[in-house]
C-alpha cells in the first residue's frame, strides 16, 4: 500500500494514496454521509453530501473525488459541513414524499438514515414534502419500477447499468428538478435491459424497486446471509434474505441480492423465486416417505447387487465434494457414469486436450477477445460485465450484441495479433463440431498464445476436475443397456424431451432421481431423493472467479451430501472402473437464453415470464424481417 499520512478531526491517520478520501473515511469507520459513490462505479461527485473541511485551505471539498495527500488535514465535523449537510438533505427531502410506511426501502433507506443522524428535524423551506414536482416516467414493466418524486438523481442506476453492465438501458432526461431516470427504449422488459436488478440495488432511496418483491415484507424481519450462486459457472457471491414475512407467506425467500461487486443477473435476482418452487422437502420410496437411512441402505444393496447394470447421470450443478463422494462411490461399485457434457464439452476436451483453468481475474488485462459459441451475456452474464475492450465474435449473436462486436471468421482467427483471450461455449454445440473447434483451437492458442477462457455451466469445472474424462458416457446411450438409474438433477432435460426420456425410463428395474423439485423427472421414479440448491448446500465449487465455498443456512434443507456420504458407509471398499459407453456423433440442439438457460430457472416464474415476453417480441421481429 503506498500509504499517506493525513489529519482526521485532530486525530492522524494512515491511509492509502490511491483511494478515494471517502473510502479511506470510511474504511476507518468514520462516519460520512453520501448519496452518488459507490466503490464499483465511476465518480461523479453528483450529491455533494460527502464533504469535509479542508483545515489548510479554509475551504470544504467533496471526499469522493478527492485523494488523500501526506500531510493533509481535514474534518468531518466541522460547524460549515453540518450545516451544509442539513441544508443538502433540506433540499432532498423538499420534494421527496413522506411515505416510508409503504416504500420497500424503509429500514434500508440512505435517506431515512441521514435524515435522522444528519439532517433537520423539521421542515424548513414553506413547500409540502408530498406534493411532486416531477412528472411520474412509466418504464412499461412487470417487474421494475421507478417513482420519479422519490429519485434523489444520484445517477448508480445509469452508472451501474452503463458501466459495469454495459447494457446502456436508463439515461437522465430533463435537468435539474426535472431531472428524471428513463427507459432508453420502452417496454423495459423487452429493451437491451437484463434484468440483472442492479439499478434497485445500489439506488439508495426507495426510487427504483422490485415489483415481485413490492409489499411482501419489510427488510428488518429478513434473515441475511451471503453465499455462493452455482446457477452458471462465474461463481458470484450474492445475498439471500428469507423469513416469514407478512400474514399472507409462509416460511420462504423472499430476494437475492449483490454484494458491493456488484456481480449479480436475472439468474440470481428474480430466478430466487426457484427456491420456494415445489420443493422435494425429504425422501419417498415406492410412494412412502421414508428416512434418510434406509433409502441409502436400500440404494447401496442395489449397487452392490448390479453395480455394473446401473448408470448414474451427473449434474454440472453439484458440488466438488459431492463428485470426490460420487467418484469413490463408483470406485467401489463399478456403476456406469454419464453426464451431458459428453454431448458438447467433453468431446472438445478429448481435442483439445488438458486445458488450464482461467478465471476472471486472468483475462482483465486482454488486448481482445474472440467469442465463439451462444452468447456469453445468457449464458454467463456476469462476465459478460468484465469484458472491456475489442471483441470479435464468431458466429451470430443476440444479447452480446451490447460489446458492439466485430463479426469475424473462423479462419480469420489466425490473423488477429496481441494478447488475445477465446472465450469458447460449447453449450450445445454438437460433438462434431466441438471436436473440431478443439483441433483447431488447440493450434491456435499453440502458435498465436492465446489464452482459453472455456465458458460451460454450473460447477462443470468442478465435474472434468474430480470425475476421470474417460468414465464419463453417453447418458442416452447408457439409458439403452442399463438396467437401472440414478438421476443427480435434470440435466438431460436441457437436451431431450421428457417424452423421449420416459420410453428410456419404462424400460429400467429401477429409476432413482436426486432433484429439489417434486415435478419433473421425480414424478417417473420409484424412489426421490432430495437435491439442495444455492443456500442450502455446503461445500466448493470450481469457478471464473476461482475455486469458492457456498454457505449452507436456508432452513428445512436437506443436505443430500451428508446423504451421499451415508451411502458410502454401507459399500465395501473396490477398485473398480466403469463401463464406458461411446457417444454417437449427432447434433444436440439447444438454446440457452438469458432467462431460461437451465432446468433450474426454469422453475423461476419470475423468469418464465420474462422468457415469454422476450420471445414473442423476437419472434415478431423474425416475422417483419
Amino acid at each position: 500500500m503506498n500509504s499517506v499520512r493525513i489529519q482526521v478531526d485532530g486525530i492522524e491517520r494512515e491511509v492509502d494514496r490511491g483511494k478515494p478520501l471517502l473510502q479511506s473515511l470510511l474504511e476507518l469507520g468514520i462516519q460520512v454521509p453520501y448519496f452518488c459513490y459507490h466503490p464499483r462505479l465511476r465518480i461523479i461527485g453528483a450529491c455533494r453530501m460527502c464533504i469535509v473541511f479542508n483545515e489548510k485551505t479554509g475551504r470544504l471539498m467533496t471526499s469522493c473525488n478527492v485523494y488523500p495527500e501526506e500531510g493533509m488535514s481535514i474534518s468531518t465535523k466541522h460547524p460549515l459541513v453540518l450545516e451544509n449537510q442539513k441544508y443538502l438533505l433540506q433540499a432532498f427531502m423538499t420534494r421527496h414524499p413522506l411515505d416510508c410506511p409503504i416504500c420497500d426501502k424503509a429500514g434500508e433507506c440512505d435517506l431515512q438514515n441521514y435524515g435522522a443522524l444528519f439532517g433537520p428535524q423539521r421542515q424548513i423551506v414553506p413547500v409540502s414534502a408530498l406534493h411532486k414536482e416531477r412528472h411520474q416516467v412509466d418504464w412499461e414493466s412487470d417487474f421494475l419500477e421507478y417513482y420519479s418524486n422519490r429519485c434523489v438523481v444520484c445517477y448508480r442506476c445509469t452508472r451501474a447499468c452503463d458501466d459495469v453492465v454495459g447494457a446502456h438501458a436508463l439515461y437522465v432526461e430533463e435537468r435539474g428538478f426535472q431531472a428524471n431516470i428513463a427507459p432508453t427504449l420502452k417496454p423495459m422488459d423487452t429493451s437491451t435491459c437484463e434484468m440483472c436488478g442492479l439499478c434497485v440495488h445500489v439506488c439508495p432511496v426507495g426510487a427504483i424497486i422490485s415489483k415481485p418483491f413490492k409489499y411482501w415484507t419489510r427488510s428488518w424481519l429478513l434473515k441475511k446471509e451471503k453465499t455462493i450462486c452455482n446457477l452458471c459457472p462465474v461463481g458470484c457471491e450474492i445475498q439471500i434474505e428469507y423469513g416469514v414475512g407478512d400474514w399472507r407467506s409462509k416460511e420462504k425467500v423472499y430476494r437475492t441480492k449483490p454484494t458491493e461487486e456488484l456481480n449479480i443477473c436475472a439468474k440470481a435476482f428474480f430466478g430466487y423465486d426457484h427456491l420456494n418452487h415445489q420443493r422435494l422437502k425429504s425422501p419417498r420410496m415406492f410412494g412412502r416417505e421414508e428416512t434418510k437411512g434406509n433409502v441409502a441402505n436400500y440404494l447401496s444393496i442395489l449397487l452392490k447387487g448390479k453395480g455394473e447394470e446401473t448408470l448414474l447421470v451427473l449434474s454440472s450443478y453439484l458440488s466438488n465434494e459431492d463428485y470426490q463422494l460420487i467418484r469413490e462411490i463408483v470406485r467401489r461399485t463399478g456403476v456406469m457414469v454419464a453426464s451431458t457434457l459428453s454431448f458438447d464439452l467433453l468431446p472438445f476436451l478429448r481435442a483439445y486436450g488438458e486445458y488450464i483453468p482461467l478465471t476472471i481475474r486472468d483475462i482483465l488485462e486482454a488486448d481482445f477477445y474472440v467469442l465463439v459459441g451462444q452468447d456469453v451475456t445468457s449464458t454467463a452474464p456476469v462476465l459478460s460485465y468484465y469484458i472491456k475492450g475489442k471483441v470479435y465474435r464468431v458466429g451470430k449473436s443476440q444479447r452480446d450484441l451490447k460489446f458492439n462486436p466485430v463479426d469475424i471468421d473462423k479462419e480469420e482467427l489466425k490473423g488477429l495479433e496481441g494478447e488475445g483471450v477465446i472465450v469458447f461455449n460449447p453449450l450445445g454445440m454438437g460433438a462434431k463440431e466441438a471436436e473440431e473447434w478443439g483441433l483447431y483451437l488447440k493450434e491456435l492458442c499453440k502458435e498465436k498464445g492465446f489464452r482459453l477462457l472455456l465458458l460451460q455451466e454450473g460447477n462443470s469445472l468442478g465435474l472434468i476436475g474430480n470425475i476421470p474424462l474417460e468414465w464419463l458416457s453417453d447418458p442416452l446411450e447408457s439409458l439403452q443397456v442399463a438396467k437401472n438409474a440414478v438421476l443427480f438433477g435434470e440435466d438431460l432435460l436441457d437436451y431431450v424431451d421428457v417424452e423421449r426420456l420416459k420410453k428410456s425410463f419404462e424400460r429400467l428395474e429401477h429409476l432413482v432421481v436426486l432433484s429439489p423439485f417434486e415435478d419433473g423427472i421425480a414424478q417417473y421414479a420409484q424412489i426421490k431423493v432430495p437435491l439442495d440448491l444455492m443456500g442450502e448446500l455446503e461445500g466448493t465449487y470450481s469457478t471464473l472467479m476461482g475455486e469458492l465455498r457456498a454457505k449452507r443456512f436456508l432452513p428445512g434443507s436437506f443436505n443430500h451430501t451428508e446423504f451421499l456420504r451415508s451411502l458410502l458407509e454401507y459399500l465395501p471398499e473396490g477398485d473398480k472402473k466403469p463401463t464406458s459407453v461411446l457417444s454417437v456423433n449427432r447434433e444436440m440442439p439447444r438454446e440457452v437464453h438469458l432467462y431460461r438457460s437451465n432446468w433450474i430457472t426454469e422453475r423461476s416464474e419470475n423468469l418464465r415470464k420474462l422468457y415469454e415476453k422476450n420471445r414473442m417480441v423476437e419472434e415478431s421481429l423474425k416475422l417483419a424481417k
